[in-house]
């Protein structure tokens, strides 16, 4: 169980909990292998876990024909929106690309854990709206960056075209 804990306390979710509260974390989380090539999480399936690379990495690729988004080594994650939205679909597919071990927190497991353990579960919470908040600023300043070029562009357009009539 301690190298189970020693993972979960790497990743930004549980970093904040300390090492009673890792290792009881860890009691209720499972440990799954995967042999290469072999689905992880397919994207359309309703997620209901996040997933922490234990060893080995996993591909994460997009549609059918597998356009490839990242590469997670050990201590990567995925699926943490799973966690917090009630139906989450998973948006891509995770595909261990080599010999792979991930532990897998169930959201109904980390649910009764965070009421039978409510410090631990303030901790990860606030973490969680801290990396969401993140998110949503980074989401916010590339929207904002994205606007301006439209704008931009729309302004050449209209210059252009302008410029067009005049000529005439």
């Amino acid at each position: 169980m301690q190298e189970e804990a020693d993972i979960l306390g790497k990743n930004f979710l549980f970093a904040q909990l300390d090492a009673a509260e890792l290792m009881d974390l860890a009691h209720v989380v499972e440990r799954r292998g995967y042999l290469p090539g072999e689905f992880i999480v397919k994207e359309g399936d309703v997620g209901t876990a996040l997933y922490l690379v234990a060893k080995g990495g996993v591909n994460v690729t997009k549609s059918l024909e597998g356009h490839f988004l990242a590469y997670l080594g050990g201590g990567g994650c995925f699926g943490e929106m799973a966690l917090f939205m009630g139906s989450a679909v998973r948006t891509a597919n995770c595909v261990a690309a080599l010999e792979t071990e991930c532990l897998i927190v169930d959201k109904a497991v980390l649910d009764r854990f965070c009421t039978s353990n409510p410090k631990a579960g303030n901790k990860i919470y606030r973490e969680i709206i801290r990396v969401l908040a993140e998110r949503l600023q980074a989401t916010s300043a590339d929207l904002a960056m994205m606007m301006r070029t439209t704008a931009i562009s729309q302004e050449r357009v209209s210059a252009l075209v302008a410029q067009k009539r005049s000529e005439k």
